[in-house]
This record gives C-alpha cells, sequence and structure tokens, in this order.
C-alpha cells in the first residue's frame, strides 16, 4: 500500500507542476514541454531508458529552469548505476528547487552509493533546516558523522535535536554512544542515568546503562540493572544473556539455574544463540556438570520446540554419549541425519558406536552411506574394513581398506593403523609374505606402536624357526617396555609363548628347560594381572606339560575348554592325556 500511495503522490506532484507552467505559459512552447514530458515517462515505464532520456532532454532545452525534467534524469541514472551523471541531474533539480526533500532525498542516496558520506550528512543538515521537528533528519546526520568519526559533528547535531524537538530516546542513546566513543566513559554513563531518573521504565537505557557498566566491571551494578529489565521483561533476551555471561565470568551461582532455564523458555532469544550457549557448556566440563541435573529437559524442550533442528539432535546425543547413554545418544545422531544433516563427524560417531556393539551390519549400512556422501574421506573405509574383519570377511575387509588408503593424505596415525589391521587382515588369510609388509610398514610409521608389536611378534612365534622366534623376542620386549601401567595380559601371554616357542625349537635340554621356566613365570604374571582367556589358559597348559606338570597342564586345558566349549584341538589334547 505504500508504494502505491508514493506513485500516487509523484504522479500528483508532477501534474502539479506541469499544470502551474501550462497555466502560466499558455503559448505553443508550453505545449510541447507537457507532450515530451508525458512521452519520456511513457517510456521510463516501459523501460525504454534511451528514449526517455532524450525526451526528458528535450524538456530541459525547452525551460532549463524546469527541475522536474533533471529530477527525472537523476533518477534513471541512478537506476542505471551511473551514479556521477545522477548527481549532476540532481544538484541542478535542488539548485532550482532547493526545498523539495524529494530532490535532497535522492542525492542521500547518490552520495551514499559513492561513498561521500560527509555531503550525505550535510544533506541531511539541509533537511533540518527545512523541517526542524524532523527527529529522523537528527538521527541520520548525527549517525554520518560518527561513522566517518566526526563525534564534534555530531554532538553539534545532537545539541540542535536538543533545542528544537522534545526529548527522544534515540538522540540520548546516540549521545551517550559519542561520549563512550570519546573514551569519556564516565559522561556517557551519565547522559543515560539522568534520563533513567525520568524514565525508569525505559528498556532501552536500562540496557544502555547495564551495557556501560559491563563495560566498567561493575558487574554487581550491571546485574542490579538486568534484575529491573527482568522484572520489567522476564524474558527479555539482551538481560538474560548478559546476565548469563556474569554468572560465568564472576562464578556468580545464585540465580545461575533460573536465568539458564530462562534462556531456553524464552521464544525471544534465537535458536542459534540457544545452540551457542549450550556448545559451551559442554565444551567446559566443570559447566557441564553443573548444569547435568536439568540439561536433559532443556534439551527435550528445545528438540519440542524445534523438532527440525539438528544441531539439537547432535547436542542431546553428544550429552547421552557423554553419561554412556549410547543408545539415545545413538538415536538422536540418527534424527539428525534423516533430517538432512551429512556431517562427517557425526557418522564416524555413529559407526563407532555400533561397531563398539558389535553390530556389524549396521556399520556396513552406514559406512556404505557415509562412502556415497564422502567418498574420499578414508575413515568410511577404514570402518568398513573392520566390520568385514570382524565379520571374518577377510578378503573383503582388504578390499575396503586398500581403496581407503589410496584417500589418506597427512593421517600417519590412521594410515599405520590401516596397515596394522591389513597386517592382521592377511594373517588371516594365511598370506604371511603381505602381512609382514603392512605390519612393517605400520612400524616404519610409528615403531612404538604396541598392539602391532604384540600381534606381529605372536604370529611370527606361531610359525617357529630361529630368525622369526629372534624378531618376536625383540618385538615383544620392545611391546612391554613401552607399557607405562601394569603389563597387559595379552603383551604377557605373547612373550610366554614366544619363550615356549624357543624352548620347543631348541635342541639344547638345558636351553629348553630355561625358556620353558621362563614362560611359567610369565604366565603366572599374566593370570595374576588378570588373564583369563581360553587361549592363556590352553598355553599355559602346554608350557606345564613341557615341564611334566601333567596334573596342573590337564587342569589348565580343562578350564581353557570350558571357556571355549568344542575347541577341537584343546579336545584332542585331554583326550591323549
Amino acid at each position: 500500500m505504500k508504494v502505491k500511495y508514493l506513485i500516487i503522490f509523484f504522479f500528483i506532484f508532477h501534474l502539479g507542476i506541469l499544470f502551474s507552467y501550462a497555466q502560466n505559459n499558455v503559448d505553443a512552447s508550453a505545449k510541447k514541454y507537457i507532450k515530451h514530458y508525458f512521452l519520456a515517462e511513457k517510456y521510463k515505464a516501459l523501460e525504454e531508458y534511451e528514449k526517455a532520456k532524450t525526451e526528458y532532454d528535450f524538456c530541459i532545452n525547452e525551460n532549463p529552469r524546469e527541475s522536474a525534467a533533471f529530477f527525472q534524469l537523476a533518477k534513471i541514472h541512478f537506476g542505471l548505476g551511473d551514479y556521477n551523471q545522477a548527481k549532476e541531474y540532481a544538484l541542478e533539480a535542488s539548485k532550482l528547487a532547493p526545498k523539495n526533500i524529494w530532490y535532497l532525498y535522492l542525492l542521500i542516496e547518490i552520495y551514499y552509493q559513492n561513498f561521500e558520506f560527509e555531503k550525505q550528512a550535510q544533506v541531511w543538515e539541509e533537511l533540518i533546516q527545512i523541517d526542524k521537528s524532523n527527529k529522523i533528519y537528527y538521527l541520520e546526520a548525527a549517525n554520518t558523522y560518527i561513522h566517518l568519526g566526526l563525534f564534534k559533528k555530531a554532538l553539534k547535531i545532537i545539541k540542535q535535536a536538543e533545542k528544537n524537538i522534545s526529548e527522544n530516546e534515540n538522540l540520548i542513546i546516540l549521545k551517550s554512544e559519542i561520549f563512550q566513543k570519546l573514551n569519556d566513559v564516565e559522561k556517557s554513563t551519565n547522559i543515560i542515568l539522568s534520563a533513567h531518573k525520568k524514565n525508569p521504565n525505559n528498556l532501552n537505557f536500562l540496557k544502555k546503562l547495564s551495557e556501560l557498566y559491563v563495560l566498567q566491571s561493575k558487574y554487581e551494578l550491571a546485574n542490579e540493572v538486568y534484575h529491573e529489565i527482568l522484572k520489567l521483561d522476564p524474558f527479555e533476551p539482551t538481560a538474560l544473556l548478559a546476565s548469563y555471561k556474569i554468572f560465568q565470568t564472576q562464578n556468580l551461582k545464585s540465580e545461575e539455574k533460573e536465568v539458564f532455564l530462562k534462556i531456553f523458555k524464552s521464544n525471544k532469544i534465537t535458536k542459534e544463540q540457544k545452540i551457542d550457549i549450550l556448545f559451551e557448556v559442554f565444551s567446559d566440563e566443570s559447566k557441564t556438570s553443573r548444569y547435568k541435573d536439568y540439561i536433559p529437559q532443556v534439551l527435550a524442550d528445545c528438540i519440542l520446540t524445534y523438532p527440525e533442528e539438528v544441531m539439537f539432535y547432535v547436542i542431546t546425543g553428544d550429552f547421552q554419549l557423554l553419561h554412556n547413554d549410547t543408545e539415545g545418544a545413538l538415536n538422536n545422531y540418527i534424527n539428525a541425519i534423516n533430517y538432512g544433516l551429512k556431517d562427517k563427524l557425526l557418522y564416524e560417531k555413529i559407526l563407532n558406536i555400533h561397531l563398539v556393539n558389535n553390530e556389524l551390519d549396521q556399520v556396513l549400512f552406514y559406512s556404505k552411506q557415509s562412502i556415497g556422501y564422502y567418498p574420499f574421506y578414508p575413515i568410511f573405509y577404514y570402518y568398513e574394513g573392520l566390520a568385514f574383519m570382524y565379520k571374518k570377511e577377510y578378503l573383503e575387509a582388504t578390499k575396503s581398506i586398500i581403496r581407503g588408503l589410496d584417500y589418506v593424505i597427512d593421517d600417519p596415525v590412521l594410515k599405520s593403523e590401516m596397515y596394522a589391521t591389513l597386517g592382521d587382515n592377511y594373517h588371516k588369510l594365511g598370506n604371511n609374505k603381505e602381512s609382514d609388509k603392512f605390519y612393517d610398514l605400520a612400524l616404519g610409521i610409528n615403531p612404538e606402536y604396541i598392539i602391532v608389536l604384540n600381534n606381529y611378534s605372536y604370529y611370527l612365534s606361531l610359525r617357529g624357526g630361529q630368525k622369526n622366534l629372534l624378531k618376536a623376542e625383540e618385538m615383544i620386549i620392545k611391546c612391554l617396555s613401552l607399557t607405562e601401567e601394569e603389563p597387559s595380559p595379552s603383551f604377557l601371554d605373547t612373550y610366554a609363548w614366544v619363550l615356549f616357542q624357543q624352548g620347543k625349537h631348541s635342541s639344547d635340554l638345558g636351553v629348553q628347560l630355561e625358556k620353558y621356566n621362563l614362560s611359567k613365570k610369565m604366565m603366572i604374571l599374566c593370570f595374576e594381572n588378570g588373564g583369563k582367556s581360553a587361549v592363556m589358559h590352553d598355553h599355559y597348559g602346554d608350557v606345564l606339560f613341557e615341564l611334566n606338570d601333567f596334573i596342573g597342564a590337564k587342569k589348565q586345558w580343562e578350564e581353557a575348554l570350558r571357556k571355549d566349549p568344542g575347541n577341537r584341538k584343546i579336545e584332542k589334547k585331554l583326550k591323549n592325556f
């Protein structure tokens, strides 16, 4: 409606000019002017601007004292982006009709586009002289001078406003901000305090006052002002957010919970602001702990309020994962994906949860999906490979990981893990040559990779041979030396088995006995450190058997069979006992 009325106004405005001209000049020249003017208007409406300019030029030549044609040419050039030419015509129009506010408005726009801000401010001052009661003119002029850093000129404008118009909150705040920019914070504060005393319920004065107190690190005073604001508007966003910040910086806890909950109940605070606060909370362990009792309800309310905002599902999932609710976390991560979030890190979280839960088909499903979205992201191929490996589909596992290796760039940790896993897979496939190659590649990147040192050592010991056993012993000793805490039962079992195999492959009875006894000591230490697998009991049984402790050996094999029912090798040992 506003546009329509403006068009009508301009039409009547131009008619008035032309009819006035026609009444005073009833000769042929006047008729010719009017004819060409309306023809120009027609062409302009049809966006035939060159024709329109020709007709307006005719009008100017016919009567160079008439401003309307200059104004219309200025508008055409402005619309076409020719601001310099537009300025020439607009200035000429203003000279002919210096009190025409529409001409001055156009000049302001032209100066803005030309970055001639001081001239723009001067035009606002001309408008002030035309209408001294219009507060917009004062505000625009002052703001323009502030933008230019001409604070004294801005203050001059505000002083004029104080004389000519009634007290205005925007001008008061602007005056305060000028003194703030001049580093006179005390003066800036006093201006707002004075205005606040006259208008104690004005929220804008209160907000500015709180801002100034925070600027001066007067947090207690700022908090008092926020209290006043929240009494007038319990969910006022600026006060709530600022009050929350003060609680954080000053470690004030008296009303922290109340303010925190109000933030998430307020519909005046954007979801983006709420997300930022939640991220801030979760990035600080002390805050997470402090809010943990009511964060679940806050997150549930956020999801209810913004059901399609994926970040609330992610944040909720992260909180649940932090508190060991993997099922809840998984559901929320999947909801985020279903609502359109295709994030690499999110897929990693989903894949990791399914892998830990041994939900291998789900790992394969989401790894395939993630590879579809991120075909050059190697970690997803790795997850796929791990799933195949745990399903004992070693050939498929190998294919997946080798595909992923092609996309590993500047990530030596991931590359070494993929090499190590390939070493494991090739061992399972009976390809010792490839297995050794990838284990060596993994150790080439990370010589202290203890899992590789253990596994490689163990598999070499199974093959026997002096060279293999020597290398196996070197690696398991290094593995144990790198263990900072109590040695892992698995590592001790490997060392015991390497010693046992050295004894088995020695023809020297003294060496045999020495190795078997050392192996026994390692096995005892293994069980003392928590060892309890069927393989460990089986190994210990073999060691005791070679030491002629047949009763002890039988006992260990029976325990191994109890833990691994149906193991034919163990059954055979007991049968032949």
